[in-house]
């Protein structure tokens, strides 16, 4: 280096002494000049800046004091308000008695303040959302009619705070997307006499939708807390009917990003936890799960989750992923023993006037229209049925309405697998299905139901983007054979051989029962062949010798089931019966009727015509009626008919063979066998 270029440098480096010096000095005169600002300017100037953040008037009745030339600067405020957003209560949103804060000097020449105290006093908070969904606490939207769709906030970051005392909080909240009202108190402080036995204390305690909340936080100490470590603390929640027990480590302290909880979780029905979450979770029976949960950011995981739901166990891995405009949910779920009633409640079969805050709402008492065909809508009888759904409302096919609003906030892909089932009567060894939930449609694709001998699978969908939701249901039997269904006092099934079948139907209703109210489409049941046994007679408890003409002589304790197919066509909830007709070795059994959705009545008669002279010809139809969840079956009281005209009487419209039984299945119309047998039975009527 030269000596010019020598020179030049130390020139500049003074220059640069000097400008830095220039700048302290303004720095410290502005600070100097900031502290020695009377205390009146300083409530003026933070009123008016919090108003203008906020576009609310903010008022501060009482003294405010700042002090800045000390070693831990402080401010304190007395009798603050904030005026509440214009179309929601007319008190303030948030009024405070009393706050103080003081900063270390040092962490703030450091740019990274740390509170060595803060103190808020009788803090009260109104927090509103109305049925438009306007928040009184989104500022940026204040006086919009149609806000924007909310998006997730980012996760709370906290500037450290050493010691925090806050005394007689009060909080409400009122919101009408969730349909959730609280009212509690909250209070916070830090024992210090004692370093080593400091501990963070939070006690809350109010109502949630008029029941009982209380919360419990205990916490380690804040006194020397090294933000970059971790920091623990144990939570007890009592809200409702849900209880809550969590022992949580935030990895680094202050920062709520990143969470480890492993929690123990039980209430009635998770359903519930909407109110909580925000999470449209389904229906369920009593629940008692625990896990670890791990927040990263936006994205919450369980891997380890595991528990009961009613008498069944489940377990798995789930996450939700709420950085998008709906949270979505993923779940990859099993049981080992899974009892169908449980499975059941999802749909409804459980909701009641009690238990109102589900994914599914109760069911509307009355007002449902008959159709007239059912022969007077007769009172339908109480149901001995295990479920409280049956009993309150006569239906067997749930009356729940899908909360559609809840359907519509969230998206969800939940894998399901039961290794084995209980199902009382009904023989079943394995369930499963995969439900995928987006932008308010809901798929069950596929659905399986897995039998020891036979299978009954398809796919369900609900279209909830529409005010009433609209239902398409495409299910099949296959290979169902008869003879793994006993009566529970006998060792042998009244019928052997395979059944094939398929339903599809599509309707519009809130609810399974209302959607099946409103249903069209087919429902086809196939038996290519099978055997009859004497025990028949004893399931049905009718003489069905004299119901059928016949089916079983009194030399033969079985008898062939040649073919038999039994079709119903449905419109707007009346399932009429297209095809009743069976062959057998004796016999040919036609019949006729409906079953009325509506009602759930059942109207069908059964005839049977002996293929062979017999001296005495004059049978009893049989009659099946009641409702779905009452049915009875007996001999149709009055007058005998004539047999050997009892078929055309019946009215049965035979639809072509062949496409009706590759609605069930492509392979039965391929094998002629059936649909000849009962071609030719209709060509002899």
């Amino acid at each position: 280096m030269t000596g010019a270029q020598s020179s030049r440098t130390r020139r500049l480096a003074r220059r640069g002494v000097q400008i830095g010096a220039a700048l302290i000095g303004l720095l410290v005169v502005a600070v100097v000049a900031i502290s020695i600002l009377p205390d009146s300017a300083w409530q003026r100037w933070i009123a008016s800046a919090l108003a203008h953040k906020t576009g609310r008037a903010v008022a501060i009745d009482g003294p405010v004091q700042v002090r800045l030339l000390r070693l831990t600067p402080s401010i304190s405020i007395d009798g603050f308000r904030l005026q509440n957003a214009a179309w929601a209560d007319s008190r303030p949103m948030l009024q405070i008695r009393h706050f103080e804060a003081s900063l270390r000097l040092s962490s703030l020449l450091r740019l990274h303040p740390v509170f060595a105290r803060v103190r808020i006093d009788a803090p009260d908070i109104d927090l509103e959302r109305d049925a438009k969904s306007r928040a009184n606490w989104d500022f940026s939207s204040a006086g919009a009619t149609q806000p924007a769709p909310p998006k997730p906030s980012a996760p709370l970051r906290l500037p450290p705070i050493q010691e925090l005392v806050l005394t007689e909080g009060k909080l409400s909240a009122n919101d009408a997307i969730r349909k959730l009202k609280f009212h509690g108190q909250i209070s916070i402080a830090e024992r210090a006499e004692q370093l080593g036995d400091s501990a963070l204390k939070v006690r809350g305690t109010g109502t949630l939708n008029a029941k009982p909340f209380d919360l419990k936080w205990s916490g380690g100490p804040l006194l020397a807390l090294d933000e970059g470590k971790p920091y623990e603390f144990d939570a007890a929640v009592t809200a409702a009917d849900i209880e809550l027990n969590a022992h949580t480590v935030i990895e680094r302290a202050f920062d709520l990003g990143s969470v480890d909880s492993t929690f123990h979780l039980r209430g009635k029905d998770l359903a519930d936890l909407y109110y909580l979450t925000g999470l449209a979770l389904p229906n369920t029976p009593a629940y008692e799960v625990t896990g670890t949960m791990h927040r990263d950011q936006w994205k919450f995981s369980v891997d380890d989750l595991k528990g009961r739901l009613g008498r069944s166990d489940i377990g798995g891995k789930l996450s939700i992923d709420a950085d998008r405009e709906r949270p979505l949910l993923r779940a990859e779920l099993t049981s080992a023993r899974l009892d169908l009633a449980d499975l059941a409640v999802p749909l409804g079969t459980q909701a009641s006037s009690e238990h109102t805050s589900g994914t599914l709402a109760p069911p509307q008492q009355g007002g449902e229209s008959v159709n007239p065909r059912s022969h007077g809508a007769r009172a339908r009888p109480a149901v001995s049925a295990v479920d409280r759904q049956s009993k309150e409302t006569g239906y067997l096919l749930p009356d729940a309405d899908l909360q559609v609003n809840r359907v519509r906030a969230m998206d969800a892909d939940v894998r399901f697998e039961a290794a084995a089932i209980a199902a009382g009567k009904m023989p079943m060894k394995k369930v499963r299905f995969h439900l995928l939930l987006k932008d308010g449609h809901l798929q069950l694709a596929p659905l399986e139901f897995t039998l020891p001998q036979g299978e009954f699978a398809g796919s369900i969908s609900i279209d909830a983007r529409q005010a009433v939701p609209v239902t398409d249901l495409d299910m099949k039997l296959s290979q169902v054979n008869f003879a793994q269904f006993k009566p529970k006092a006998s060792d042998t099934a009244p019928l052997s051989g395979e059944m094939l079948g398929r339903i599809r139907l599509h309707g519009r209703g809130a609810s399974v029962h209302k959607s099946a109210a409103d249903a069209d489409g087919d429902m086809t049941f196939v038996v290519p062949h099978g055997e009859m046994r004497a025990a028949f007679a004893e399931l049905t408890g009718v003489d069905v010798a004299k119901g059928l003409g016949l089916l079983l002589t009194k030399k033969d304790e079985t008898t062939e089931i040649r073919c038999g197919v039994a079709s119903f066509r449905g419109q707007h909830g009346d399932l009429e019966a297209n095809t009743l007709l069976f062959d057998t070795t004796h016999v040919r059994v036609s019949g006729k009727g409906h079953i009325n959705l509506k009602d759930e009545a059942i109207h069908i008669e059964l005839r049977g015509e002996p293929k062979q002279m017999r001296l005495v010809r004059i049978r009893a139809p049989i009659e099946l009626h009641g409702t779905l969840a009452h049915p009875e079956i007996g001999l149709k009281p009055g007058p005998l008919a004539a047999q050997g005209g009892a078929a055309v009487a019946l009215g049965t419209l035979l639809t072509p063979m062949a496409a009706l039984l590759a609605f069930v299945d492509k392979g039965l119309a391929k094998d002629a066998n059936c649909a000849a047998l009962i071609e030719q039975a209709n060509f002899k009527q």
